[in-house]
């Protein structure tokens, strides 16, 4: 009798075990998540945690920690590791319980939102030189809740020959077709002390250099530019073409004699023979020290300023030798 007793009790606590392991536990959905399908925008959250759709009310404090022992959700099949999605489309969330199925959800991800633009910044050039395309690539930033974005920039005709505003036009446009427009402004300006944009200022009869940026001076020093009599620096707008460190300059003395000069720091503005460069030996820079022992062409700098100018300026700034 009592081995039958106890048969009858295991019996019982193995039925008790099936029915709870059966994914049976009847539970309630709370009422948000009674539907089976969703429409989100891209970058909406939806919760990972069980006790959001499953009213735990209704269960006990053991009941509902088994639930969360048990559960899973998935997303398209991988269990979700966040609660934002990333791409937009037709998806299926699931949740598992006791290694079945208890529930899929058909969800919808749209983008209605469009790009945001981060930047629209005018561009200022100097009649007479060719427009800098880097510079107006990088007029526009525009960035996207999808972290997508094509970028097309319209610009009509520039005549870099003649003084003028020109309206430059960018558009935006995301995977999903979501379009944002912004505009800038190209401005062709007669080369001038002061003028609004980033440039090198090289007055030749001050013997100075003034980097600009923005408009603003960022640099100023004193300068030995080329030889008044025979080696003096071309003037005109140019663009600086390239910089390297540590550059021997060749060339030829008016005797024919060859010289070979060893410079830190090289800014070339006109092919590789002339350039902004430092000149160790030289103590002084300056006054009129160019009218009778001037450079070869090249504007002579102090090291330390010839330093801080090629730490900050970059291929392509306009060089104004005036």
């Amino acid at each position: 009798m009592k081995k039958i007793r106890k048969s009858l009790l295991i019996c019982v606590a193995f039925m008790s075990m099936l029915v709870l392991c059966s994914c049976n536990p009847q539970l309630t959905l709370n009422p948000k998540y009674a539907y089976s399908s969703f429409e989100l925008n891209l970058g909406e959250e939806i919760s990972t945690n069980i006790g959001d759709y499953v009213n735990f009310d209704e269960l006990t404090e053991e009941e509902a920690d088994f639930v969360r022992d048990n559960t899973e959700i998935l997303y398209d099949g991988e269990e979700m590791a966040g609660e934002s999605f990333a791409e937009t489309g037709d998806h299926t969330l699931t949740i598992n319980y006791c290694g079945h199925k208890y529930r899929d959800y058909k969800i919808k991800i749209t983008d209605n939102e469009p790009p945001t633009f981060l930047k629209c910044k005018d561009v200022y050039s100097f009649v007479g030189l060719d427009l800098d395309s880097t510079a107006v690539d990088m007029m526009f930033d525009a960035r996207d809740n999808s972290g997508k974005c094509k970028l097309k920039i319209r610009k009509k005709d520039v005549n870099t020959d003649k003084e003028g505003e020109y309206t430059v036009k960018a558009v935006a446009t995301d995977p999903s077709g979501n379009k944002a427009e912004a505009e800038a402004k190209i401005v062709i300006q007669k080369p001038r002390y002061g003028a609004p944009g980033t440039y090198v200022f090289v007055d030749v009869a001050k013997q100075t250099l003034t980097y600009f940026v923005d408009g603003k001076v960022k640099l100023e020093t004193p300068v030995v530019t080329g030889n008044a009599y025979g080696h003096g620096t071309p003037k005109g707008t140019y663009r600086l073409n390239n910089k390297t460190r540590n550059q021997k300059l060749v060339g030829r003395e008016d005797n024919g004699d060859e010289y070979e000069s060893f410079v830190y720091y090289w800014m070339a503005f006109i092919g590789n023979s002339y350039g902004l460069h430092d000149a160790t030996w030289r103590a002084t820079f300056g006054g009129n020290i160019y009218q009778g022992n001037g450079s070869h062409g090249c504007v002579n700098m102090p090291i330390a300023k010839a330093g801080e100018l090629y730490e900050m300026i970059e291929i392509g700034t306009p060089v104004i030798i005036y």
